[in-house]
Formats: C-alpha cells, structure tokens, sequence
C-alpha cells in the first residue's frame, strides 16, 4: 500500500488526520477488517476463506508459509509471521530450559538407570509433554557433561553417575 503513505485520513473512511506513513488510526485496522467481512463474508472469516478455496483442506498458514509470508517453528508445528515466530521461539527456549532443569534434578534425586520412557514419565509427572526425542537428546548432553554414562552401546540407557 505504498500509494496510501501520504493519505492525511484514516483508511477506514472515519475521517480522522493520522500521521504521515500511516494508513489507519490506532485500531481502526481491526474495525475496517471486521466491517469489510461483514459487508462480503457475513461476518465469517470461514466464508471468506472458503471463497478463496481455503479449508480444512487447504490450510490457509501452510499458503502463508509457502509464500515465503510467514515461518513454520523448527521444533513444532506453530506458524505465525516474523515476530510472531521469534516470541514463539523464545518461550520455547524458556520451557525447554525449565524442562531440562526439572529432568536434570529428577535424575540428581533419585539416581539410577534411566531410558527414555523414565524420563518422559517423571517430565509428564512434572506437567511437561516432551518428545522422546528430547529425552534422548538432554541425555547425551547430560552424558557430555559427566552426569550421566552410558550403559548399553545400542539403546539409550544410562545411569546417573553424580549425586
């Protein structure tokens, strides 16, 4: 919308002066959104994407992220746009260290063998979904690290070696 940058008025068609570079009042995005699916779609964002041959069928943020517009999560399946996606990573990176904590003072408690379904277990127990993948994963790091050692060369099975 380049055209609409020296435009002195809200784009909505409320009259009020915005600043320059702006196209809508603070706000009135949402209510020119809202107004136009109301006057085109009755008012059903679903309408509007069945117009457009999107669906259940046709994901409309799989469209979004194979345009290049938004990103897909690298750990998950969330998509968003740019920022979205960086907020997005950062809880992500707050949960997965909070996670990885509560399975590293698990194991420092209780000691032992553990394999991944330990693991994943005492996580669930803890309020936590992780992926066996993840245990696996916080295993080797916590191997490398000399908390735990591994007991059997082919399955992920170790033992805590500090208290």
């Amino acid at each position: 919308m380049t055209e609409t940058a020296t435009i002195d008025r809200c784009y909505c068609g409320c009259g009020k002066e915005i600043g320059y570079g702006r196209t809508f009042a603070a706000g009135h995005d949402k209510i020119a959104e809202a107004a136009y699916l109301a006057v085109h779609h009755n008012g059903s964002v679903a309408e509007l994407l069945k117009e457009k041959g999107y669906g259940p069928d046709n994901s409309i943020t799989d469209a979004a992220v194979e345009a290049g517009a938004w990103k897909k999560c690298d750990h998950c399946d969330y998509k968003g746009a740019p920022g979205s996606i960086r907020n997005h990573m950062a809880k992500v990176q707050k949960a997965e260290n909070t996670q990885r904590e509560s399975l590293e003072k698990s194991l420092r408690a209780l000691g032992g063998t553990w394999d991944p379904s330990r693991g994943m277990q005492t996580l669930r127990d803890a309020g936590y979904h992780p992926s066996e993948k993840y245990i696996r994963e916080v295993y080797r790091r916590l191997a490398d690290s000399g908390l735990l050692e591994k007991v059997d060369e082919h399955r992920a099975i170790y033992f805590v070696t500090e208290g």
